[in-house]
């Protein structure tokens, strides 16, 4: 079958791919990228949550998963007790500020949705960056998904455990990992996560 190219204002569409023509109603303009230390808090997370949700439609063409960044992106800015979630793994103190981890998740998202094609001729080493961010943001929804799905069940059976508290406000699925086949696949995975934000200086 062969695939038309639609030509919008916007963008340009066909079976594979989307090009957008304009990108900066999706990333901080420069700018603000360069000063972004020095904006007040308020009009900062503003402007990095609606960046955030604006990278929404290129997450997934499944609105499963896209309802699913949305929550998460939500969870982390409105409830998240990031601090305590690190705190349970890493005994020192931070040195990164919570700005520059939402800052650098930011680029990781925009990396995540944005497509190269990993060929050598093609700048083969950004292709294989933006590959492996979009797997990890790929798993990483898996399994605000899979936490959903606990938190939902547990609900629906009237359990007297708390999922949502465990997982999400208290992060018992840390604290302990061999309280259930559930909490210790969690709980390794946020571990890890929380492992790699130090490396790349991220929040996610």
């Amino acid at each position: 079958m062969r695939w038309v190219t639609i030509s919008t204002r916007n963008a340009l569409i066909n079976g594979d791919y989307t090009l957008i023509k304009n990108c900066s109603k999706f990333l901080v303009p420069k700018e603000i990228g360069d000063n972004f230390g020095t904006l007040p808090d308020e009009i900062w997370v503003r402007i990095a949550y609606r960046r955030f949700m604006r990278l929404r439609p290129f997450v997934s063409c499944r609105k499963m998963v896209r309802d699913t960044y949305t929550d998460y992106i939500r969870h982390k800015f409105k409830i998240e007790d990031y601090d305590l979630k690190r705190s349970l793994i890493i005994k020192e103190s931070s040195g990164v500020s919570d700005r520059e981890r939402v800052w650098n998740s930011l680029k990781f998202v925009t990396k995540a949705v944005s497509y190269l094609p990993e060929t050598r001729a093609v700048k083969w080493d950004l292709a294989r960056d933006n590959t492996m961010c979009r797997q990890i943001l790929k798993n990483l929804l898996t399994m605000e998904y899979e936490k959903a799905s606990e938190i939902s069940r547990a609900a629906k059976g009237k359990s007297k455990s708390n999922p949502y508290c465990d997982l999400k406000l208290r992060f018992n699925h840390i604290r302990d990992v061999d309280f259930s086949a559930s909490y210790r696949a969690f709980g390794e995975f946020d571990i890890s996560l929380v492992y790699l934000n130090e490396m790349l200086r991220t929040r996610l």
